[in-house]
C-alpha cells in the first residue's frame, strides 16, 4: 500500500543523526587546526614586525655613547694688527685645545636601561599576538566545523524528504488519500531546506575565506576547498567535554597577572619610570673639562719664550631652566601614575571578561545536557507519534512535517551550542594561558 510506503520512507528519520555521518575519513587523519595555527604564526607579519622592532631597539641601545665626542680647537690669538708679525708680541700664540663634555649624572646608563626595558615589551607583545591569532582561528575553525556539520545534516534530511516527497506525490496521483495541500507542504519544506542549506554554505565559505587574514599567500588557494574531517569533529567534541572549575579570586588574579597584555604593560611602566629618572637627572649639573697648549715663537732677538698650558672646567648653571625642568618632571610623574592606573584598568577588564565566561559556562553546559538528554529525545518521540498517527490515518502530513522541521531546528541548535561552548573554552584559554608558554610560539 502507498501508506506503508510512506511509513517506510519516513521511518528513516528515526535513525540517530550523527553530525559526523557525512565524513568518510581514514584512521590516520589528524585535526587540521594545529597546522593552520602553526602556518599562520610562522608567516605572521605582525610577529615579524615585532622582531624587527626589537632588533632595532637593541641596536639603538648599543648606539648610545657613554661620552660625546671630544671637541678640538685650533686658533692663532693676539696677533698684532700693525704688521701681523707672529714673533713681535709676547702674547701672540698658536693655541691648540681640546674639551670634553660629561653626561649629567647617570643619564647614559638610564637611557640604555630604558631601551633595554623597551625591548622586553616585544616578546610579550608577540605572545599576545600569538594568543590572539590562536583564539581567533580556533573560533573561526569552530564555526566552520559547526556550519559543515549543519550543511551535512540538511543535505541528509533533504535526501530523505525527497524520497518522502516522491511517495506523497505518487499517492496524490493515484488518489490514495494524499491531498494537494500535502504535496505543496512537502515542496515548501524541501524548498525551505534548500534555501537554508545555501545560507549555511555561504556562511561556511565566508568563514573559510576569513582564514586568509592569517594564512600565507601560498595557502590562499588551498583553503578554498578546506573541509573539516572526522578528526576535527572529534577534536570539537573532546574540546567542549572539558570540565571547568573557576579558580579562587586571588588565584585568578595571579593567573591574569601573567597575561601577555599585562606583561607588556609592566614593561611600559618600567620604561616610563626610567624616563622619569632621566628627567630627574637633568637637575644635576653638566660638567665640561678642557685643556689647551699655546705655542709662542722666539722674540725678534731670538730670545726663547715659554709656551703655555691651560686646564679648565666649566659647569652649567640652571638660572633659566629650573621652571621648565620642574614642569617636565611633574609631567613624567603624572605619566607614570597614568600608566599604573591603566594597568589596574586592564586587570579589571580582564577579570570581568573571565568572570563573564565562567558565568556563562554552567548555563551552556546545562543547555547542552538538556538538548542531548531530554529535548532531542522528546522531539524524536514527538515525531514518531506524528508518524504513527499519520500511518493510522489519525493525523495529517503537516503534523509530520512540522515535527520534522522542529527536530532539524533543534539538531542545528545543538550544533550551535557546541560551537558556543568551544568558543567559550577558547576565550578562557586566551585569558588564562601562561605567557611563558605563549612566548614560545611568538619567538
Amino acid at each position: 500500500m502507498q501508506l506503508s510506503s510512506i511509513a517506510c520512507f519516513t521511518g528513516i528519520f528515526t535513525i540517530f543523526w550523527s553530525v559526523n555521518a557525512s565524513s568518510a575519513t581514514p584512521t590516520k587523519q589528524q585535526p587540521q587546526l594545529p597546522k593552520l595555527i602553526e602556518a599562520a604564526l610562522a608567516h605572521d607579519y605582525v610577529l615579524q614586525q615585532s622582531r624587527d622592532n626589537e632588533q632595532a631597539t637593541e641596536s639603538r641601545r648599543d648606539a648610545v655613547q657613554a661620552l660625546p665626542d671630544p671637541r678640538v680647537s685650533m686658533s692663532v690669538v693676539n696677533v698684532p694688527t700693525d704688521g701681523y708679525a707672529l714673533n713681535e708680541q709676547a702674547m701672540t700664540q698658536l693655541k691648540v685645545g681640546m674639551s670634553q663634555r660629561l653626561p649629567r649624572g647617570n643619564a647614559v646608563a638610564l637611557q640604555r636601561q630604558a631601551l633595554r626595558a623597551t625591548a622586553t615589551r616585544y616578546p610579550a607583545l608577540r605572545a599576545q599576538r600569538a594568543a590572539e591569532v590562536s583564539r581567533d582561528m580556533t573560533n573561526i575553525w569552530t564555526d566552520i566545523i559547526v556550519l559543515h556539520s549543519s550543511a551535512s545534516l540538511i543535505k541528509q534530511q533533504t535526501r530523505l524528504l525527497g524520497q518522502l516527497n516522491t511517495a506523497v506525490e505518487n499517492r496524490y496521483a493515484s488518489s490514495s488519500g494524499a491531498t494537494q495541500y500535502d504535496v505543496i507542504s512537502m515542496e515548501l519544506l524541501v524548498t525551505g531546506l534548500a534555501d537554508r542549506l545555501e545560507s549555511v554554505q555561504a556562511k561556511q565559505q565566508s568563514a573559510i575565506a576569513s582564514l586568509g587574514n592569517w594564512l600565507p599567500e601560498s595557502m590562499q588557494a588551498r583553503i578554498t576547498n578546506l573541509t573539516p574531517n572526522r578528526a576535527d569533529n572529534q577534536w570539537l567534541q573532546a574540546y567542549i567535554a572539558q570540565s571547568l572549575l573557576e579558580p579562587a579570586p586571588q588565584r585568578l588574579v595571579e593567573r591574569l597577572q601573567q597575561h601577555p597584555q599585562l606583561l607588556a604593560q609592566n614593561a611600559s611602566i618600567q620604561v616610563q619610570q626610567l624616563k622619569q629618572q632621566q628627567v630627574a637627572e637633568t637637575f644635576k649639573p653638566q660638567w665640561e673639562i678642557n685643556a689647551s697648549y699655546a705655542y709662542r715663537q722666539d722674540d725678534p732677538h731670538n730670545t726663547s719664550r715659554a709656551d703655555f698650558v691651560s686646564l679648565g672646567v666649566s659647569v652649567d648653571i640652571p638660572l633659566f631652566s629650573a621652571r621648565v625642568k620642574n614642569a617636565a618632571l611633574a609631567a613624567s610623574i603624572s605619566s607614570t601614575a597614568s600608566m599604573q592606573t591603566e594597568k589596574r584598568l586592564i586587570i579589571q577588564q580582564l577579570l570581568s571578561k573571565v568572570k563573564q565566561l565562567y558565568a556563562r559556562y554552567p548555563v551552556l553546559r546545562s543547555r547542552l545536557a538538556r538538548y542531548q538528554t531530554k529535548l532531542l529525545p522528546l522531539r524524536q518521540q514527538h515525531y514518531d507519534a506524528a508518524l504513527n498517527a499519520y500511518t493510522s490515518a489519525n493525523g495529517g502530513i503537516s503534523d509530520i512535517l512540522q515535527s520534522q522541521l522542529a527536530l532539524i531546528d533543534d539538531r542545528m541548535k545543538l550544533l550551535s551550542l557546541q560551537g558556543d561552548m568551544a568558543k567559550l573554552m577558547s576565550d578562557l584559554n586566551y585569558y588564562l594561558s601562561p605567557a611563558a608558554r605563549l612566548a614560545e610560539t611568538a619567538l
